[in-house]
């Protein structure tokens, strides 16, 4: 044999020993107590979960469960890329659709500017009669970030 396989042999016969040295060092008196210790309803109740695990019918529950939660974040996901693609092709209808109208005829888009102002308004009035003399009045202005939400452009 040569030196570096004598040595490889050495250290790997050595390994196990040393390792069996160390756990076998001296460790803390152990104290008595009167309750039962609660490391041992730890390891039990480790135990038991281990067992359970390892049944087929819960693993397959929980694979299910994984795999539904992977759809239901998909699904969140896509619901909200859809959602904004569709807010981005309303907003450019609405303006498409205005600009033909102005084109078309700027007194019939000044009346539909009108009808909407109406509308914006009617729609205040009956959101603070709903809500009572108590709450928070809403402007006009608070409500510019809901313009087209409440509205509907008809053509």
């Amino acid at each position: 044999m040569n030196l570096p396989s004598l040595l490889l042999l050495a250290v790997s016969l050595s390994g196990p020993a040393l390792h069996a040295a160390k756990a076998k060092a001296p460790t803390e008196p152990a104290t008595a107590t009167a309750e039962p210790a609660p490391d041992t309803d730890l390891a039990k109740l480790s135990a038991a979960k281990r067992k359970v695990h390892e049944l087929p019918e819960i693993a397959s529950a929980q694979q299910q469960a994984k795999a539904d939660r992977a759809s239901a974040s998909k699904a969140a996901s896509d619901y909200k890329l859809a959602r904004t693609k569709s807010a981005e092709s309303e907003t450019a209808y609405r303006a498409a659709y205005e600009a033909a109208l102005t084109k078309a005829d700027p007194a019939a888009a000044e009346i539909l500017k009108k009808q909407r102002v109406a509308f914006r308004e009617r729609m205040l009035k009956a959101r603070n009669e709903k809500q009572g003399p108590a709450s928070k009045k809403v402007s006009a202005a608070d409500d510019e970030a809901a313009d087209g939400a409440d509205e509907k452009v008809e053509g």
